[in-house]
């Protein structure tokens, strides 16, 4: 039910929804006024290539279909979240590599924690 939750945690899943941005909305309308939400998942620090999109491994393996930094801020400040944190987690880009070898995919991705609040 609508404002009914006091915090909100994932780790890892939101990444493979297809509309990230209804989640992070459907989390905002359940949160209480103050509420909190706590996400730890792969985030793009840059464009990621098209054949890294299409690729259904990397899609399922949490790389292919993550949202940029730059997207998921400006879907917070849409859905109304105050005090957002993004933080990158630079040496997690060695273990997304293993995920992965060869592909150059951790040059894309990278672990983050991403943090927010829905006003008061």
């Amino acid at each position: 039910a609508d404002g009914t939750v006091d915090v909100i945690i994932s780790n890892c899943v939101i990444n493979l929804s297809p509309d990230k941005e209804q989640v992070f909305r459907d989390a905002f309308r359940v949160l209480k006024q103050g509420g909190r939400i706590r996400v730890s998942d792969v985030v793009a620090t840059r464009p990621i290539p098209q054949k890294f999109r299409d690729d259904e491994g990397m899609v399922c393996g949490c790389m292919g279909g993550a949202a940029t930094v730059e997207q998921l801020r400006t879907w917070f400040d849409e859905i109304g979240f105050v005090e957002v944190r993004i933080d990158i987690k630079e040496q997690s880009r060695v273990l997304i590599k293993e995920w992965a070898p060869g592909t150059g995919i951790e040059d894309h991705v990278v672990s983050a924690l991403i943090l927010a609040r829905k006003p008061e």
